[in-house]
């Protein structure tokens, strides 16, 4: 199987505020969901969201379900979800979280409604620790109230927990759903990934089995990808601050075998990045999107050698790649599509100095891409992939915008 990639086009864009961090949905009927945050990536930074009904060619704004979300999918009777990025305790029942989730019946008819999550493990948060980057806004002050039923709260009284859910999965019916959450657990001192339950559609989530929670990364484990595999057997990808680790269970996420490091078929390189999105093709095979590389590595031993704080974020990649076993053990065939815009923008004549690229400060991505990538399965064998992209010039004439760019990716057999 090899991957063959369009030429990236723009969908959105804006010279002022920064777009970051697109999530996109896709529905049998066509239409696309893209959901994507406006302004700085700080704590209670919100989205927007918008609908496209001719393949991505233009965009309109829409009414908003979540202030802000991780993901968003369409279950198998063509139905929509979304969930908030934050959870709010419940103030009468320790152990219980609050939080928007989105909903849809088909395409047309979306609305907004709060969800539970059940989580005792969790080691919960006051909302003055988490307004040191940023402080709510007003879609979550009637959140809060509700978490708090509507008593006076302060900024040490109102807690936070829950989990946050990167991927989702669907068992025998859109009822019954379990999604990966990386959380604070009161056992470990790092962030651990734990399985959550739904048997209701995503408005009440149980806690259940631990993914994993390696202690010899810089930050534990967090976020995760999760796909059931064609022999039934779930799939787990996560994000650790050094190496993707993945892992397998059996039976349907009660016990997860040892965690792994992911490493390329073709190259035999051990692979760094952010965001992993992993998804079963329709015709056989799986694909998997990542970001933010900080390096690759020929041995687990060199990766451990690797100053992870030093380095940073001092490499650039959007990258996709492919395993044709459809097992998550033969992952080959990665493009990038970090390069290819760098490529494209040097024949549009855009000086070197203000293409993507780090920065010295390499916290300021100002003249990059946050590389959270979006990927779906729009067509048989044919992916599209969106990621944001700040202070682009697509040529040496043109503004810098922040906005999104997408490309199209042709699966070849």
């Amino acid at each position: 199987m090899k991957l063959s990639a369009s030429q990236p086009v723009t969908i959105l864009a804006d010279r002022i505020d920064r777009r970051y961090i697109p999530h996109v949905a896709h529905f049998p009927g066509g239409l696309l969901r893209l959901d994507i945050g406006i302004g700085p990536d700080n704590n209670f930074t919100p989205g927007a969201p918008y609908h496209s009904y001719d393949g991505g060619k233009t965009w309109m704004a829409v009414d908003k379900l979540c202030p802000r979300i991780e993901w968003n999918t369409v279950l198998s009777d063509g139905s929509y979800y979304e969930v908030d990025d934050y959870w709010f305790q419940d103030s009468d029942q320790p152990g219980w979280y609050w939080s928007n989730g989105g909903f849809s019946t088909g395409e047309r008819e979306f609305r907004h409604d709060y969800v539970r999550l059940h989580a005792p493990s969790v080691v919960p948060c006051t909302l003055r620790s988490k307004r040191q980057f940023g402080q709510p806004q007003e879609p979550w002050f009637e959140l809060i109230n509700l978490a708090n039923h509507h008593r006076a709260v302060s900024l040490d009284s109102v807690m936070m927990g829950g989990a946050v859910l990167t991927s989702v999965v669907e068992l025998e019916s859109p009822r019954h759903l379990v999604a990966p959450g990386y959380v604070h657990h009161r056992d470990y001192k790092k962030s651990v990934v734990m399985l959550f339950e739904s048997r209701d559609g995503g408005r009440t989530w149980e806690e259940g089995p631990l993914i994993m929670a390696p202690a010899d990364t810089p930050e534990g484990a967090d976020e995760t990808a999760l796909v059931r595999l064609e022999n039934g057997d779930l799939y787990a990808m996560a994000r650790t601050g050094s190496l993707l680790l993945q892992t397998w269970s059996s039976d349907l996420g009660k016990t997860w075998a040892a965690p792994e490091p992911v490493r390329l078929a073709d190259t035999g390189e051990y692979i760094t990045g952010v965001w992993p999105i992993v998804r079963r093709l329709k015709a056989g095979g799986l694909v998997c999107s990542y970001g933010r590389p900080k390096s690759t590595f020929m041995s687990i031993a060199q990766a451990n050698a690797f100053d992870y704080v030093a380095e940073h974020y001092g490499h650039c990649g959007k990258f996709v790649m492919v395993d044709p076993s459809g097992t998550g053990r033969e992952w080959q065939g990665r493009i990038d599509l970090h390069a290819m815009e760098t490529e494209l923008q040097a024949l549009m004549g855009v000086p070197e100095n203000q293409r993507l690229r780090v920065q010295a400060d390499t916290n300021v991505r100002d003249s990059n891409s946050w590389e959270y990538l979006s990927l779906n399965e729009v067509e048989k064998d044919v992916l599209m992939v969106t990621y944001d992209v700040q202070r682009f010039r697509e040529n040496w004439n043109s503004h810098p915008v922040q906005g999104v760019r997408m490309v199209r990716i042709r699966v070849e057999r």
